[in-house]
Order: C-alpha cells, then structure tokens, then sequence
C-alpha cells in the first residue's frame, strides 16, 4: 500500500461507512437525516443558480461570487467551531503503511468530496456552471474554474482543522490562538456596522461593492473567473483562473505540511512531555486523598494541557464579549444585555461536562479496572470544572450587572446563575454515564466528528439542554420578574438558586454514579471504540 491510487481511498471510504452502518444504527440515523437536508439545500440554492441564468450579469455576478467566496471560508472555519471535520479516513491510520503524502493528501481530498457536504457543494458548483453558461466557450470554462473553488473549499476545512490540532498542542501556541480568535471574532461586528456606515450606499450598492471586493480575495478567485468569461473578459478571467489555481496549491501544500512528515496526522506532534505537571489547584493540594479527589485532580490537568477541554473553555470567553460587543457595534449602549452573561455562562459551563466521560476515551478502563465508585468519578468531575468555573460564571453576574448599571439586579443574576449551573451540572453527571456517545480520542484532531456521532450529538445535547432549562425554570420565573418588575423578587430567585446549586449537583452525583455503576462495560465498550 506504499502508492495506493485514488480508486483505493474511494473504496476504502465506502467500506467504512457501510461498516459504520452496520455497527451504529446512529450513524444510519445521522446519514438519513444529512442525505435529506443536503438534498433539500441542494433544491433550494441549486433552483436559484439555474433561475440566476436567465437574469441580468449585474445580478448574478455579485450573488454567485459574493456567496461563493463565503461558502470557501465557512468551508475554511466552520469546522474549528461547530460540527468539526468527518475524518471517516483517518490521516493516522496510514502512518504504519508508508503512504507519502503526495499521494495521500489528493486521497483524502477525493474522499472528503464524495461525503455529504462535499457532494452538496459540488452540486451548487455544478448549478453554478448553469448561471454563467451565457455562451459555449464561458460554459467550458466555468467548468473548471469552479471545480477549482470545490476543490479549495473541501482542502481549506482540512488544512485548517489540521493546523489548528498540530498548533494546539504547543502550549505558547495556545494562548496566541486564542487572544488572536478572540479579537478577531469580537471585531468583525464593530467593522462591518463601520463599513456600512461609511460607505452610505443601499443593500444592493453595498452588496455589490463587496462582491466585487471579494473577487480579489483567494475564496472569491475561481468564482469571479467564471463571472468573467461569462462577461466576456477573457484576459481577466484567465488571470483569476491562475489566482485560483495557485491559491488551490498553496492550501493542499499547507495541509500536506500540517500532516507530518511520515503522514501521521496531528497525533504524531502530540507528544506527552516527560515530566508530569504536579501543579494542582490549591484547594486540591490541601484536601484528602480520596478517590474522588484523585479523579479531579487528573481532570483539572485536562482542563490545562489538553486541546480537547481548552477549546472548549476558550469558546467560553465568546458569551460575554459577543453580549457587550454586538449592541455596541449597532451604534447605541450596551443596555440590559450584560445581564445575560452570567446566566448564559453558567448554563454554557455546567452542560460543558455532558459528554465528560467520553474524553477519557479507552483510559476510562482504569476506573473499572480499579473498582472506582461511579459517585466517586462523578463527584471529581464535577469538582475539577467548579474550580474554575464558578468564579468565572460569578465574575461575569457581578461584571454583568454593573456594566448593565443595575447593581440592584445582581441577587436575581446570581440566582439564575447558580440554578443554571447546578441543574446543568447535575443533567451532565447522569447524561454522561446515561447516554454518552463518540468523542475526538485522546492526541486525535479535536476537530474531528467521530463516526455515527452527529445524530448522536443533536439527541443528547438537545435532550439535556431542554432538561436542564425545565429544572432551572421555578429560580427564572422571579429572576425575570425581577428585572421587568419588582427587584426584590431577585432574593426569591437567589434563595432557589442557592438550593439548586447544592441540590441538582448532589442529586446528579449519586444518580448518575449509580448509572455508571450499573452500566461501566457498556460506557466503555461506547467511548472506547470511538
């Protein structure tokens, strides 16, 4: 298998996915569901390409090259933040078999066309080859232009996912990231209100001046090439065309050096360092050895070194910025917005541990190996995440409501905070032992969507974020009265916040460790087979 042809890969990824079938009704689920959402997106935005080709030039050219450019970087950045990438054919898997890169990364890149997502895009680019059909030589030309913009979108989401693994997992690296993600994000609002503003032009002005702009970015290359062999300019579009194509070349060879030298895939950086970080959490460093407390003490080292757990407590910092940022850039002040913060982190936080279990990925054996009591692995759990959590969600309800200037709200903040944090908590200690499904592996992209994982994902965290909103609901009722009415219904909201912030934990903590007691073979055989 040292020079496999592109014919392999295909194959290769149609037995996994049959495989997958068989094994995870699952994955049957997600296929079904994604086949019929794709097909009814590919309808839809496919019917509206066709009818752009019967409009005028200055219509469909900036729709066609203003969405195209937007799908290749929602194809680029989508999966660092939502649903990840499908690594049906993981790059790892080949570095026992030799296979170079210049012949595994065309590989991947066929195999990542023929899933869902890849299919629906190459049908929109097929649609799109429709619209600018205007005569025989602009058709032929349309052609490949935007094969090579199909082409981009699908390597970029690679590229992308694997950089961001491979960087993630040096800690200097980390930090950067974040602060850089971070300030991105929260100015993006702030510079298109800015834009607007100065360009005091209409919708239809404005989106085809950023259109035009976009043809001159690399997502928009290969799209405006095709607008302008359709326009008749020729020398123009040839010149995008070789833009495009270059761009394409730049993205696979950035993927190629992402995956390593041998191929490997991110996991191949993800070196373990030699020597063990001891530091702990002073409150750990002072309390008993007991198993319970052991368990939080390997998971606060999650929450510090391990990529998996820092996405997820960076994508945290986005809550409050996005509550102070948004309303600012719409030109006016921050209002009752910041209020929100503390509420919706506490929420974010506690229903962060819902899959907990399933990061542990095969490592989980030991606890059975071991004999550890369930309640004993959920109580750590849930006390490594208080640690830093807590402080965070209070800071946010305090800053929340001095920024909002409503120091008189902060009783009913804290008590939907508290409510939201403890039933979170308290759903995620059950939900994990209860129904936990498919996570990155340990060292693995944790980008990455796992096999038959997606439907899986929608069920449970739909299920547990209902569930949790119910149990929180009796403290919001008169924390949302205090607000629109008489504050001093905050105290009721922070008396049933403080109860729920002792009870929904302790409850999920003996019931779910109960759960894990009762069912640890079958947690592993589900997290460990991932």
């Amino acid at each position: 298998m040292n020079d496999p042809s592109l014919a392999t890969f295909v194959r290769l990824r149609a037995t996994l996915l049959r495989n997958g079938f068989r094994r995870s009704p699952w994955q049957v689920v997600a296929f079904v569901l994604g086949a019929v959402w794709a097909a009814g997106l590919v309808a839809v935005l496919g019917g509206g390409l066709v009818a752009l080709r019967f409009s005028a030039p200055d219509v469909a050219r900036p729709v066609v090259v203003g969405a195209g450019a937007l799908v290749v970087l929602g194809w680029a950045l989508l999966p660092l933040v939502a649903f990840g990438v499908d690594e049906t054919l993981d790059p790892a898997r080949f570095a026992t078999f030799g296979v170079h890169r210049r012949r595994l990364v065309p590989g991947l890149l066929l195999a990542g066309l023929l899933g869902l997502p890849g299919t629906a895009t190459a049908l929109l680019g097929a649609a799109a080859v429709v619209t600018f059909s205007r005569s025989a030589p602009a058709t032929l030309f349309a052609v490949p232009a935007l094969a090579v913009a199909v082409l981009t979108a699908v390597a970029a989401s690679r590229a992308t996912t694997t950089a961001a693994a491979a960087l993630l997992r040096r800690r200097r690296t980390r930090d950067a990231l974040v602060v850089v993600g971070t300030l991105l994000l929260v100015s993006t609002g702030p510079l298109l209100n800015v834009a607007a503003a100065r360009a005091g032009q209409g919708l239809a002005d404005l989106a085809r001046t950023a259109a035009t702009v976009a043809g001159w970015t690399p997502p928009g290359f290969a799209f405006a090439a095709a607008a302008d062999a359709a326009d008749g300019q020729w020398a123009r579009a040839a010149l995008r065309l070789a833009l495009a194509v270059a761009v394409l070349a730049l993205v696979l060879a950035a993927w190629s050096a992402a995956l390593g030298p041998a191929g490997t895939g991110p996991s191949a950086h993800a070196v373990a360092s030699a020597r063990a970080d001891e530091r702990h959490h002073p409150l750990l460093d002072r309390s008993p050895s007991t198993p319970a407390v052991a368990v939080a003490v390997r998971c606060t080292r999650y929450w510090r070194r391990d990529p998996r757990y820092l996405m997820s407590a960076a994508s945290l910092l986005v809550v409050p910025l996005l509550l102070v940022v948004l309303p600012l850039a719409q030109g006016g002040g921050v209002g009752a917005w910041p209020l929100v913060a503390g509420p919706a982190l506490a929420f974010v936080t506690g229903w962060s541990l819902h899959n907990d279990v399933a990061y542990d990925h095969s490592a989980f054996a030991l606890h059975l190996a071991t004999g550890l009591r369930g309640r004993d692995d959920r109580a750590g759990r849930v006390l490594a995440a208080a640690l830093w959590q807590v402080p965070v969600l209070l800071a946010a309800a305090v800053g929340g409501t001095l920024l909002a200037g409503r120091p008189d709200l902060l009783p009913a903040v804290l008590g939907a905070s508290l409510a939201l944090f403890g039933a979170a908590v308290g759903v995620s200690s059950v939900a994990s032992a209860l129904v936990p499904y498919p996570a990155p592996a340990p060292g693995a992209n944790p980008f990455q969507t796992p096999r038959g994982a997606s439907a899986a994902t929608v069920a449970v965290q739909f299920g547990t974020s209902a569930v949790t909103t119910a149990l929180s609901a009796p403290t919001l009722v008169p924390a949302v009265v205090a607000v629109l009415g008489p504050a001093w219904a905050g105290w009721i909201a922070l008396g049933l916040g403080a109860a729920s912030a002792v009870a929904f934990p302790w409850l999920g903590v003996v019931q779910g460790g109960a759960v894990l007691d009762r069912r640890g073979p079958e947690v592993l055989a589900r997290v460990g087979s991932s």
